[in-house]
């Protein structure tokens, strides 16, 4: 299941980063995101999921969940050389592969997440 060129981004991409500032950088780019294509609307879906579930003190959340999740949160915020993510079309499209990678990655821990909260709204923020 593992996929080399996916981890080899998650790794590149994974930093050391205080929840506050992943939240300010994190709501920075999502006000930029247009949600005009299904996948860029389910996009938003689930990386406010794995910001919920990163940002909870209440879930203990493995070590590698979380270094995962940072690093798709953090792809998600760069702004990356190759085509702009401003185009919705195709500039979000390889965000889009990589938080689904790192979703299904880490399944059991994001059920994990929701068998131990009670209520959980997807469209939380």
């Amino acid at each position: 299941m593992q996929d080399p060129k996916k981890e080899k981004t998650l790794q590149r991409y994974y930093k050391p980063v205080q929840i506050s500032e992943l939240r300010k950088l994190f709501f920075e780019k999502l006000s930029s995101v247009p949600p005009t294509m299904e996948y860029v609307r389910n996009l938003i879906l689930d990386t406010k999921l794995l910001f919920r579930i990163l940002s909870d003190p209440n879930f203990d959340l493995q070590e590698s969940a979380r270094r995962d999740f940072t690093s798709a949160l953090l792809y998600f915020i760069e702004n990356k050389d190759s085509i702009p993510d401003w185009i919705p079309l195709i500039g979000l499209w390889d965000d889009y592969k990589l938080v689904r990678y790192v979703k299904e990655k880490h399944k059991k821990e994001i059920e994990r997440y929701f068998s131990q909260v009670r209520y959980f709204v997807a469209n939380y923020f």
